[in-house]
C-alpha cells in the first residue's frame, strides 16, 4: 500500500506540475493538489497581469523598513566597527502592489519569515557592504514573489487518466486488505466453521 500511495502522489505531482507546497484539497477521502480551476478567475487575471509587469526593479523598497546591524563571521577588525548586516521588513498585508493571491501564497510558502506582527522579514549579511546586502535582500524578495506567483498547471488528459487508474487500484487493494482482515477476525469467533 505504501508503494502504491507513493506512486500515486508522484504521478499526481507530475500531472499538476511543480506547484510547491500547495495546501491540498480533500475529495472523497483523497487529497489532491488544487488546479487552476480552484483559483478564482479574478485572482488568476490579477496574477497574470502582475507577472507581465513585475521585475526586480519595480519593487518599491523605499516603503520598507531597513535597519543595519553588525555582521557575524570573518571580516577582521572592521567587522566590529561597521553595521553591514541588513534587516528589511514590511507588513505583507499593507502591500497593495502585490496581488492578494500572491500575498496568500507567500504566507503559506514563507510562513517562517512572517513575525507575530505580520511583518515579512528578510536579512542579509552576505557581503561587507550595506548596498550589496540591500540588493541581496531585494533579490531574495523577488525570488519569493516569483515562486509564490507561479500558477498551477492543468493536468493533461493522459496524466489524469493515469492518476485515476492508480486511485482505483489503490481502492481495490484497500478493499482486499479489509476483506482479508474481516475474514481473519471472523475465523476467531466462537462457532466459526461449525456446520
Amino acid at each position: 500500500m505504501e508503494r502504491l500511495s507513493t506512486r500515486l502522489w508522484q504521478h499526481a505531482s507530475e500531472a499538476l506540475g511543480n506547484i510547491g507546497l500547495f495546501a491540498t484539497v480533500a475529495v472523497r477521502g483523497y487529497a489532491r493538489y488544487p488546479t487552476i480551476d480552484d483559483i478564482p478567475a479574478e485572482d488568476v487575471e490579477a496574477v497574470q497581469r502582475f507577472r507581465t509587469k513585475f521585475t526586480r526593479t519595480t519593487i518599491p523598497y523605499k516603503q520598507f523598513t531597513v535597519t543595519f546591524q553588525r555582521s557575524s563571521g570573518a571580516g577582521g577588525q572592521n567587522v566590529n566597527k561597521v553595521n553591514t548586516k541588513v534587516h528589511m521588513r514590511f507588513k505583507l498585508d499593507d502591500q497593495s502592489w502585490i496581488p492578494r493571491y500572491i500575498r496568500q501564497r507567500m504566507r503559506e510558502l514563507e510562513s517562517a519569515r512572517i513575525n507575530s506582527h505580520g511583518e515579512y522579514l528578510l536579512t542579509s549579511e552576505k557581503t561587507r557592504s550595506q548596498r550589496h546586502n540591500i540588493d541581496d535582500c531585494l533579490d531574495k524578495l523577488w525570488q519569493h514573489i516569483e515562486r509564490a506567483s507561479a500558477l498551477p498547471k492543468a493536468p493533461s488528459a493522459e496524466m489524469a487518466q493515469r492518476v485515476q487508474k492508480l486511485q482505483q487500484a489503490e481502492k481495490a487493494h484497500m478493499a482486499e486488505i479489509k476483506k482479508r482482515r474481516s475474514q481473519r477476525k471472523a475465523s476467531r469467533r466462537k462457532g466459526f466453521g461449525d456446520d
